[in-house]
């Protein structure tokens, strides 16, 4: 990959993961509910998950949806159905760690939903259709696009973690954490205006 086609694809991932969507979204929820270090194996899962299913859609995962589109289409619609029961939760409490949720979304939980996220997949769709140099460059793309993708994941995620933990003192009365839970619930339904579009 050239310097120009790297520079404009690590843009590109850099704007995809730090603007508002679905992992964000309860990235920052967590972060105010339970704090930064218990929310390290949802960042963990989330940077994780996205990077196996960068992986998986260079080795033809977006071939897969391609050539079968009812699969993309049944996994969006999975996603959009466990997002709408995650803003719905969030809606609900008054504080996370009371509503029979003592603990934020398990590593692995996070991972697997990056499987179903709705904008996730069409981030990598997006990027492997746009970036890849073909067959004959399939393990040095892979590579460069697990780095990046793992670096600003990461970094974003942290961030937005970061966000979410450094309001926390704000959040203390349950007045403000009821308006910050409705809040996220609401954003977080409202991005799946843009991926069901």
């Amino acid at each position: 990959m050239d310097i120009p086609t790297l520079l404009s694809f690590a843009t590109f991932a850099t704007i995809a993961a730090y603007s508002p969507g679905p992992n964000n979204l309860m990235l920052a929820a967590s972060g105010a509910n339970f704090g930064f270090q218990r929310s390290i194996p949802h960042i963990a899962g989330v940077t994780i998950g996205f990077c196996l299913l960068v992986s998986g859609s260079v080795l033809g995962l977006s071939k897969l949806f391609n050539a079968f589109p009812w699969v993309y289409t049944l996994s969006k619609a999975i996603g959009c159905c466990f997002l709408i029961y995650l803003a719905w939760k969030i809606f609900r409490a008054d504080s996370l760690a009371q509503e029979g949720n003592p603990s934020p979304i398990s590593f692995i939980q996070a991972a697997f939903f990056q499987l179903v996220n709705p904008k996730v997949v069409m981030v990598i769709i997006s990027s492997v259709s746009a970036f890849t140099r073909g067959p004959d460059k399939l393990l040095a793309d892979l590579l460069i696009f697990v780095s990046v993708f793992f670096v600003v994941t990461l970094t974003s995620a942290c961030v937005w973690t970061a966000f979410g933990s450094a309001l926390s003192k704000l959040l203390a009365r349950q007045r403000n954490l009821r308006i910050f839970n409705v809040s996220m619930a609401i954003f977080l339904l409202a991005s799946l205006v843009t991926v069901m579009i």
